[in-house]
């Protein structure tokens, strides 16, 4: 969850209003947000990514001056015509196919302010970018550019110019190779056959997007008019990050002018605020919220968190400002009514169905079979669901099998979803292999594997594992910890059959069977898995899929 430190006195100055610390930290948690710290100078807040408007101190005290009722209803925005265009060439459509763009005059920066910039520059980088790969921003000093702007795709040796935090001229592909920021997401552009590039008219370089920009264009104190490029590969979502970022400059005193986009085939003026007009029934508010609300205090409700809104009948036409992306559905304003009322004025009340509840059955399981490891003597651990390839398959000496792989994942640590426990379990011996023997570790999680007969196409499942590490381990000792748990959870109807492939030594290893259903397997792990993993002691594991048991088993048997 991103966090936000605001200064105070820059926040009353947003705010026109000064509060002590108890207002302070009534009115932030009214806006759902999460007091992190609070001291004289400064607070800090944790905000849901949900809300990428909270990504500067602007958003948050414009928000803060609607349930203050300061302001009521959505803010209203001036458009400046076009005065200027960027031309996007065909080569860009295989590379990142996308730019918006905006310009701001007249805007009074200082330190703080362009602080503030980067860092909810960042932020957005992190929520509606995915780390840059979705959505790359820049901000630029117009004042040393001459419009009209360029988007193209070179070679990486064509152009050269230095970038942010450099002294030198640097080839794009030096800064790939060279840069901290190349180094750091030099992955989002290779591959491709060109790098993208943005131009102004003299052919001079104001950003490699999504590496680094120019030092030319550098934002500092004295700067008056701002040039701001999104590139992407999301159409919408570069529209939402310039929403935002437009109308926070826009709120500091800024005056948004548009941009034209010139395609190939087609031309766009950016940023556009048409916006959405949503029907809000009355009634689907009540019941929702279990109240009897008026009319009257639900559009209040409404405008207190900045959206304005038209009456007609018993239906409301609810309009959000432009800046609002999380807006998705009738029910999302439902929330904000809720927030307008104030959640400190809702009273709970008791639901008018008697019920009773109960654990559910793996649930019932789980704490059995905790409960029973404990007993024998394991240590339980938790490991992520996430990882990778070599963990799963190479390290365990298994063929590749189906899973479940991560399509944008943020480190090369965690790419796929683990399909059994064991690995779970190796990696932590092996992270442990300092400390004192015995090691007996147990986890009882969750693995996913690929289903086509579900919508999700994959299904969760609940297992077993446990290893036992020590100079001693064998497979009759695990094969008595697997007597142990299957006969506490009262299943008899159970065999075993010869296995004799990886990770296991063969001859010392066997499935698990339940009424001709495989429901595990347990054996000596492999000395080679154990090199593997730098692992030194003998091993012996064991694991059970614990969805099978419900299955298989009765309710009455558990």
């Amino acid at each position: 969850m991103p966090i936000l430190t605001v200064r105070k006195d820059r926040f009353w100055r947003l705010l026109e209003r000064k509060l002590d610390d108890l207002e302070l930290i009534s009115l932030l948690h009214s806006l759902a947000l999460d007091v992190e710290e609070i001291t004289e100078e400064y607070f800090r807040v944790e905000y849901n990514p949900n809300r990428p408007d909270y990504s500067s101190p602007v958003g948050i005290a414009r928000a803060a001056r609607g349930l203050l009722e300061i302001e009521l209803g959505a803010p209203r925005y001036r458009l400046h015509p076009p005065k200027t265009y960027v031309k996007v060439d065909p080569e860009v459509r295989e590379v990142r196919p996308y730019i918006v763009g905006a310009i701001i005059r007249d805007i009074k920066l200082d330190q703080e302010i362009i602080e503030e910039l980067v860092s909810m520059q960042e932020d957005l980088h992190w929520i509606i970018g995915r780390d840059r790969k979705k959505v790359a921003i820049g901000l630029h000093n117009l004042d040393v550019l001459k419009p009209p702007f360029r988007y193209t795709a070179v070679k990486g040796d064509e152009y050269s110019f230095i970038p942010l935090g450099e002294w030198r001229r640097m080839s794009l592909e030096e800064i790939l190779l060279k840069h901290e920021k190349g180094i750091k997401y030099a992955h989002l552009v290779k591959g491709k056959p060109r790098y993208p590039l943005l131009l102004d008219s003299r052919g001079e370089v104001l950003s490699f997007p999504p590496i680094i920009n120019s030092i030319l264009t550098e934002l500092n104190p004295d700067v008056k008019n701002i040039f701001i490029d999104i590139t992407g590969t999301d159409l919408n979502a570069l529209n939402s990050a310039l929403n935002i970022l437009t109308t926070t400059l826009h709120d500091m005193g800024g005056k948004i002018e548009q941009v034209k986009i010139i395609y190939p085939e087609k031309m766009y003026v950016t940023p556009n605020y048409k916006v959405r007009k949503w029907r809000v029934r009355i009634d689907y508010v009540n019941s929702l919220i279990g109240l009897n609300l008026k009319k009257t205090e639900i559009v209040k409700a409404l405008k207190k968190l900045r959206h304005g809104v038209k009456v007609k009948r018993n239906v409301l036409y609810v309009y959000s400002p432009p800046y609002r992306v999380d807006i998705l559905h009738e029910v999302d304003f439902v929330e904000d009514v809720a927030m307008g009322l104030g959640y400190s004025n809702l009273e709970p009340s008791m639901p008018k169905v008697i019920t009773y509840g109960s654990l559910h059955r793996s649930t019932m399981i789980e704490e059995s079979l905790r409960e029973i490891m404990l007993g024998l003597g394991f240590t339980e651990v938790m490991n992520f669901m996430l990882t990778n390839e070599r963990d799963e398959y190479e390290k365990m000496m298994v063929k590749p099998h189906q899973h479940v792989k991560l399509m944008n994942p943020a480190s090369s640590e965690y790419t796929i979803l683990r399909t059994w426990i064991l690995p779970s379990l190796m990696k932590t011996l092996s992270n442990n292999k300092s400390s004192p023997y015995p090691q007996k570790i147990f986890e009882i999680g969750d693995v996913v594997l690929p289903d086509q007969s579900v919508p999700e196409r994959a299904v969760r499942r609940m297992k077993l594992g446990c290893a036992s590490c020590h100079s001693d381990a064998s497979y009759s000792e695990i094969k008595s910890i697997c007597e142990e748990v299957l006969e506490n959870l009262n299943i008899d109807k159970w065999s075993i059959v010869e296995y004799d492939e990886p990770p296991f030594l063969e001859g010392r290893a066997a499935k698990i069977m339940l009424n001709d259903i495989q429901i595990g397997f347990m054996g000596e792990i492999h000395p080679q898995v154990l090199e593997n993993w730098e692992i030194m002691m003998p091993t012996a594991a064991l694991e059970l899929a614990i969805h099978e048991l419900i299955e298989k088993q009765s309710a009455e048997t558990y």
